[in-house]
């Protein structure tokens, strides 16, 4: 049974009959934070319920409490509350137990009187809340400097500060059985197509479970496949970035106490995408975005290959290279291949407890440990320099990758094919690219392929593993409804007499 027997009931009762419904449901007196508060309006009684904490005692003192007790007339009605008492902009009324509890225990109050049916729900929220700060994962050089916050309203208002337009919708609903979480998906009207979101919605309604605790639960139960080691939703910290996906037709998913917004569907190529890539001349992007893709083939395939190469391939190598690391290993007493498996997971360690200690050390930590085993390994003779140069350089390569899932996946990815390098040489590693090859193209995200728009081929905007200029860039891509397919009709420099 997910619910109480009296949650499930209705506000349609007499007065005594709605106050011991309401104060069986909140737990009073049991409960020393869910307050009841008796007085009297228009000469009838009243009862309002709230929770210490998280409604603010002005506001239930000034909007609620005086304008009630100061109220004239006889015969109270729901009319005369909400047009002529209550001088609050938020005021509704629900005839459901559970209504009431979700808002309650949300920072609302809620208002029974005798003669009126149901309860009304006040917005007198006052719980503590982090403000608006600088994102702590996605900073940039160029663009704003604001990131989400825990309060999902506060971030809806963020967004709108940027797009102001009535076309963009930000629709309520809940996850959690028993104990549910506030979700707000958050499209441009028009823009978005409509069976993205009816998929949306039927997978948010198909959510069984006691309670969400965080976005990346809620990511983990709407993803298509579960099992699949890249991300499937792209999460983002800052609300420039996530205009920017609503801009290309893409869903925003909010949930209440996360400070981030994460987008679906998506493809593979927005993982790969820095937040300031856009707010950059395009020849600087294009430059940063092959940087990019230097260093996460790097911290990919150079271990990999290093240990294929003195394992089953020494003749691959030159032969000063070859002389070389065969007489520093004819010192080690460890293989190449354990070697190499056991760097990449010190370095892993390394910077996990760089992440995990107080961020005050953290940097500290990473920078000093890295040093002093380093140095210590390669006096010791356990491996090579040439290695620990391979590893530190990988290690910079996986550093490159703007979101922190993908980063996690990659770095999955170079242990497995370390391991098929020293079981198999070559062929080791290349049946394990063409098997993850094969994985990612069979991925979804809420059921567009993940490859796309390259394999299948969609329309696109140019603006994938390069980018060409902003007034080249006239699509939005195939996520987008097709009647908005088009940015701008004619040149989007107007003004350049040299046209595009």
């Amino acid at each position: 049974m997910p619910f109480p027997t009296e949650e499930n009931k209705a506000l349609t009762a007499g007065f005594e009959e709605k106050r011991r419904l309401i104060r069986a449901v909140m737990r009073i007196p049991l409960s020393e934070d869910a307050v009841e508060r008796r007085f009297t309006v228009m000469g009838a009684s009243a009862a309002l319920y709230y929770v210490d904490g998280l409604s603010s005692d002005a506001k239930l003192q000034e909007y609620l409490l005086i304008p009630c007790l100061r109220a004239a007339g006889e015969g109270p009605t729901l009319e005369r509350l909400m047009s002529g008492v209550l001088p609050l902009g938020s005021v509704s009324h629900t005839l459901h137990l559970r209504a009431l509890t979700e808002r309650v225990y949300g920072g609302d109050a809620a208002l029974i009187v005798d003669g009126v049916d149901g309860a009304l729900l006040t917005d007198v929220k006052g719980f503590a809340k982090r403000g608006v700060q600088q994102p702590a994962t996605e900073s940039v050089v160029m663009g704003p400097q604001e990131a989400f916050t825990e309060s999902l309203r506060d971030n809806i208002v963020l967004l709108r500060r940027i797009m102001r337009t009535p076309a963009l919708i930000s629709e309520a609903a809940s996850v959690g059985t028993r104990i549910p979480g506030r979700v707000c998906l958050v499209y441009l009207d028009g823009v978005a197509k409509e069976e993205n979101l009816k998929e949306l919605r039927r997978r948010l309604e198909g959510i069984n479970v006691d309670y969400v605790s965080s976005i990346g639960m809620l990511e983990q139960l709407l993803e298509d496949n579960p099992w699949s080691l890249v991300p499937q939703a792209v999460t983002t910290e800052r609300p420039d970035r996530a205009a920017s996906f609503l801009l290309s037709g893409q869903i925003l998913i909010g949930f209440e106490n996360a400070p981030q917004m994460m987008a679906m569907p998506m493809n593979l190529v927005q993982l790969f995408h820095a937040p300031d890539d856009s707010a950059l001349r395009f020849q600087y992007a294009v430059f940063l975005r092959l940087l990019r893709a230097a260093g996460i083939a790097v911290a990919l395939l150079v271990p990999a290959f290093f240990v294929a190469l003195t394992s089953y391939h020494p003749a691959g190598m030159p032969l000063p290279l070859l002389t070389s690391v065969q007489e520093a290993q004819s010192r080690m007493p460890i293989a190449v291949f354990p070697a190499t498996l056991s760097m990449l997971v010190v370095f892993s360690l390394i910077n996990e407890a760089s992440t995990r200690v107080p961020t005050v050390m953290g940097g500290s930590l990473g920078v000093v440990s890295a040093l002093i085993l380093g140095q210590a390994v390669a006096e010791a003779d356990l491996v090579s320099p040439l290695l620990l140069v391979l590893v530190a350089l990988s290690g910079l390569g996986s550093f490159v990758m703007p979101d922190y899932a993908m980063s996690m996946a990659l770095r999955i990815a170079q242990l497995a094919l370390v391991v098929s390098a020293g079981l198999a040489g070559y062929f080791g590693i290349i049946l394990c690219l063409f098997v993850m090859i094969l994985r990612l193209a069979a991925q979804r995200s809420l059921l567009w392929p993940l490859t796309a728009p390259f394999a299948p081929r969609r329309p696109r905007n140019p603006d994938q593993l390069l980018r060409f200029p902003v007034w080249r860039q006239r699509l939005r891509g195939y996520m987008a409804n097709p009647y908005s397919m088009l940015r701008a009709v004619g040149r989007m420099r107007g003004w350049d007499r040299r046209g595009e």
